[in-house]
């Protein structure tokens, strides 16, 4: 090794910042045979003799299966990191030394995956190889171990809720309590082959290890990169864009550096032996090779070989008689060709075979190929093509069941190319056959652990059953380790395979893609899909048994329902969900027909119809139940208890929450368990119990962070503001919101995001700071248009329209309240309607348009008892009082002001927009009418006004609040007149 000083005293600078708690992404790059693998080997070898406490591991992408292949270099990391070391040692990519304290690891590694990484249990690494692990290196039974025993065999699948950004946060988790233990060394090669999902991983740790002794490091090529894949942007590319904007220079070219380095590099080589080549043959080696490190060294020993160089007595190398300039090769593939060329026929048709199966092969798989000995073969690759020509190396030895397998290495990678290119498409594809007919047979019941590589061999013979076999094998692999992106692309590759006439296979392909789609977020290639799936759907009477059939076509509808109601088309929505039941009553299907009922009540909450919800839902119950699909049950149980505190059925919904939260735990489903604490939070809420809201909250973000839901866990956060909103503790809910915003930035949130502006600006509202407000309604907005979120644009069109009311810009706030109505009644959104008409009703009061802002408060009146909302109806009475008080009615007005002082006595204000108007409004009315109670309603608003106050530790926010809004600061110069 020779020639590197300056890249590994930028990598050694790297280090040195981790080390020191600043954690980095960095990268080497160059073209093959750059020197990449080898420096970044040497570097490591270099610093963990220097640092007795860093832990290294090693994960490489695969050029013919990387991209395919879900998470592999971070799959092989995370292998190493939990001890499982034996097959990197015999590769020698790791050193005894370094083997052990990965081995000494494990005790810590598996405490964190029990810990904050439970997940990765199946989907990066298999439990019973752990436990092996576990029993040999471990004198007792670690209790962690029992823990994640215990996670074995409860599927993680949609039901679960488990996404791919848990995953990468468990995993991020654990890497960061690792590197609490020891310092990481994480080196990723040959990324331009990655994976779309292990590219996103490498994102999201870099920028969540700032805090922490971790450096990763990452080889790519950068032409590969530029050449893109899939007819798109190489997802590497925007990664490396946003690093380096947040990290700055993380790049070690390799190009500059032989550019800076070659002649010097050239000089190193020649004088790691003894020799007498003088300036002019150095100058003109440099001159030859450009200091390019695979072609010089390749070219030193070629002519070597050949005897271009020889040796004197001494052993000195020096010039021999035939030195020609001009007949050496010009380029390294020259090199390489003549490398090959002069091997014998024997040895070359085996290395074909090799390049064939991929730069990792099998020697038994080449002996099978050719119908020869495997000892003899492995002779010739052990003896005369390592030892001898240097073309590959042994990798080890791999047993499965009986079977012995020997592995192999190219030595370089264009070894390899050079060799399959060579071949044409006639024999590559009889040999790609040949190569996945044994590999499928060594494997035996094993074959799906190499599912990519099957598929790509028969996919490449134009075995086509066999491909989509494997295809459909490997996207499932995919989805368990919710690498989405990835089963998208398999699906699609199987797809092309299937003929048009295979209607079933095709019906059945489209479904599982469509289900990707959805989790992916991608809303137009979803619809295509169920529209394909509509046109298909048609014909499967005519080659299915009417019962196999109906099942498809329900759970078809099923599908279709879940993407109208995420669209906002609640009547198709509802449509298939009643299609689906009829379907699933026909067949007896009690579990499809449970699913039909539970999505028919759910579009039913969703539009705010609590009362027709309910029966649904219940029916869902009963028949999951019957059914023995206990997620289902739980599911239901979860929506109806949320449809009983929409009409204010508090104690219910709670009994409703626990039976579902007991189900949840009793399926291991940590995430509907947090999803379900949240919503027992939101019952606790409404009753005014912010104690017991707050642990639900707590309890919810805890569980979150374990299961890696940083989205679950940042709205425990935002329902923690929203606590501290609601007790006026105004600067802690704009730090909460504020801070919630941020986090939803980084995490590329951007609804969540403009949710939390939403709530900023109310909070800014609820003080009186109504410019502030503004500004946060306006950025929030902006996003929610353009990511074409209708229902959540209807609300922060209401919610500015109200803050522009506020500030008295009358005139400007209506047509934004008028939108959000609309928006409203697009999607049969009637809480939403609601909620715009009173909004509405007061900005034509303040117009003097009394007679519509009575229209508007009777309409959202209305609606509010409808839906079974009766602090809501308070509000909306509160403003049908206002209007008859401001037209002289003091009869009519007098009777909404006993309503609402009935209600008082009872009920709270919790949750309406201005609980301070309605007491105000109440004041007025009593005081026309000299009613003595008038004082005390004054009293009553007077105290809670300064309870409120007295919460507010900002001094300006505190005067904002008293001074600014119409409402509170009328009740205070009454209470001062008084």
């Amino acid at each position: 090794f020779v020639g590197r000083e300056r890249p590994l005293a930028r990598l050694e600078q790297f280090l040195g910042w981790a080390l020191a708690g600043q954690g980095q992404v960095c990268f080497v790059v160059g073209e093959p045979g750059s020197g990449k693998t080898t420096l970044v080997g040497e570097f490591a070898r270099r610093v963990l003799a220097q640092h007795g406490e860093l832990v290294a591991a090693l994960g490489q992408a695969d050029a013919h299966t990387g991209s395919g292949d879900a998470y592999l270099p971070f799959r092989e990391i995370l292998a190493q990191l939990t001890g499982d070391v034996e097959g990197k040692l015999d590769q020698g990519a790791i050193s005894e030394e370094n083997a052990g304290r990965l081995k000494r690891l494990l005790r810590f590694s598996g405490q964190a995956l029990a810990e904050v990484g439970p997940d990765l249990i199946g989907a990066f690494i298999p439990f019973a190889g752990l436990a092996a692990r576990a029993a040999a290196f471990a004198a007792e039974r670690a209790g962690w171990l029992d823990r994640l025993e215990k996670r074995v065999g409860q599927e993680a699948g949609p039901g679960s809720g488990i996404q791919q950004e848990h995953i990468f946060e468990q995993y991020t988790n654990v890497l960061r309590a690792l590197a609490e233990r020891q310092p990481l060394l994480l080196l990723l090669d040959d990324l331009q082959w990655a994976d779309a999902g292990s590219i996103e991983l490498l994102f999201r740790l870099g920028r969540r290890i700032g805090d922490r002794p971790i450096l990763i490091v990452g080889t790519y090529r950068p032409a590969e990169v530029a050449l893109g894949r899939a007819g798109g942007r190489h997802p590497l590319a925007k990664v490396l864009a946003e690093l380096k904007r947040y990290q700055g220079e993380i790049e070690i070219d390799l190009a500059r550096a032989q550019e800076a380095e070659g002649r010097a590099f050239v000089d190193a080589v020649l004088d790691s032996e003894p020799n007498h080549l003088d300036e002019e043959f150095r100058q003109a080696l440099y001159q030859h090779t450009g200091g390019h490190p695979l072609f010089t060294v390749e070219l030193l020993r070629a002519m070597q070989e050949r005897g271009v160089l020889i040796q004197d007595v001494q052993g000195s190398w020096q010039e021999g008689p035939e030195l020609d300039w001009a007949a050496l090769p010009a380029r390294v593939e020259g090199v390489i060709q003549k490398r090959i060329g002069r091997l014998e026929q024997d040895l070359r048709d085996m290395l074909t075979i090799a390049s064939v199966e991929g730069e990792d092969f099998t020697a038994e798989v080449i002996a099978r190929v050719q119908q020869a000995q495997c000892r003899d073969l492995i002779r010739k690759l052990s003896r005369t093509l390592e030892k001898q020509h240097r073309l590959v190396r042994a990798q080890g030895i791999r047993r499965l069941a009986d079977q012995r397998l020997s592995q192999y290495r190219f030595q370089h990678s264009l070894f390899r190319r050079y060799l399959y290119t060579e071949l044409d498409e006639l024999e590559r594809g009889y040999l790609h056959e040949d190569v996945g007919l044994i590999l499928e047979e060594l494997y035996g019941e094993q074959a799906g652990e190499i599912a990519v590589q099957l598929a790509r061999h028969f996919v490449e013979a134009g075995l086509d059953d066999k491909a989509r076999a494997y295809l459909c094998q490997a996207a499932e692999q995919s989805a368990v380790r919710f690498a989405n992106t990835e089963a998208i692309a398999h699906l699609s590759r199987a797809l092309e395979l299937t003929p048009e006439a295979e209607i079933v296979e095709r019906f059945k392909l489209l479904l599982s893609r469509e289900k990707v789609y959805g989790l992916l977020g991608r809303q137009d290639a979803r619809k295509q899909d169920l529209d394909e799936l509509q046109i298909l759907g048609g014909s499967l009477a005519e080659v299915l048994s009417a019962e196999e059939a109906s099942r498809l076509r329900a759970e078809f509808t099923l599908r279709r329902g879940t993407f109208a109601e995420i669209v906002g088309d609640y009547a198709a929505a509802e449509s298939a969900a009643r299609e689906a039941i009829d379907l699933a009553r026909q067949m007896g299907d009690g579990y499809l027909e449970a699913r039909g009922y539970r999505g028919l009540g759910f579009i039913l909450l969703r539009q705010g119809d609590y009362a027709a919800a309910q029966q649904p839902l219940e029916r869902a119950i009963d028949l999951a139940r019957s059914a023995g699909r206990r997620q289902i049950e739980a599911e239901g149980l979860q929506n109806l208890a949320i449809v009983l505190w929409r009409q204010g059925k508090n104690e219910p919904s709670k009994s409703y929450h626990q039976r579902a939260l007991a189900i949840y735990r009793d399926l291991g489903d940590r995430y509907g368990e947090a999803q379900g604490l949240g919503n027992l939070g939101n019952v606790y809420l409404g009753q005014g119990d912010y104690d017991a809201a707050r642990q639900c909250y707590k309890e919810s973000a805890r569980i979150d962070q374990e299961i890696g839901d940083r989205r679950g866990e940042v709205m425990s956060l935002a329902n923690l503001g929203i606590i501290a909103d609601i007790n006026g503790d105004y600067a802690r809910a704009h730090a909460r919101f504020s801070q919630v915003r941020d986090i939803f930035a980084e995490i590329g949130d951007r609804a969540s995001e403009a949710r939390a502006l939403g709530h900023l600006g109310l909070v800014m509202g609820n003080v009186g700071n109504y410019a502030r407000a503004r500004t946060y309604c306006e950025q929030g907005l902006g996003i929610f248009q353009e990511i074409g979120n209708r229902q959540a644009e209807g609300w922060l069109l209401n919610t500015l329209g109200l803050v522009l009311y506020y500030l008295g810009d009358d005139e400007t706030a209506q047509p934004y309240i008028q939108q959000g109505l609309e928006i409203a009644r697009e999607s049969g959104n009637r809480s939403g309607q609601a909620y715009a008409l009173t909004s509405l009703g007061r900005v034509q009061a303040s117009l003097g348009e009394l007679n519509a802002a009575a229209a508007s408060f009777g309409q959202a009146r209305d609606i509010r008892q409808e839906l079974g909302e009766p602090h809501l109806v308070i509000e909306s009475t509160a403003g049908l009082a206002r209007i008859f008080l401001s037209q002289g009615d003091l009869g009519q007005a007098f009777l909404y002001a006993e309503e609402i002082l009935d209600y008082l006595r009872e009920g709270s204000l919790e949750g309406i927009e201005n609980p301070f108007e309605v007491y105000l409004i109440c004041f007025r009315i009593l005081q026309a009418h000299d009613d003595p109670r008038s004082a005390e309603i004054l009293q009553q608003a007077h105290r809670l006004l300064q309870e409120r106050a007295a919460r507010i530790d900002d001094a300006e926010m505190r005067r904002s609040f008293l001074e600014n809004v119409v409402a509170h600061r009328e009740i205070g110069q009454l209470w001062s007149e008084r």
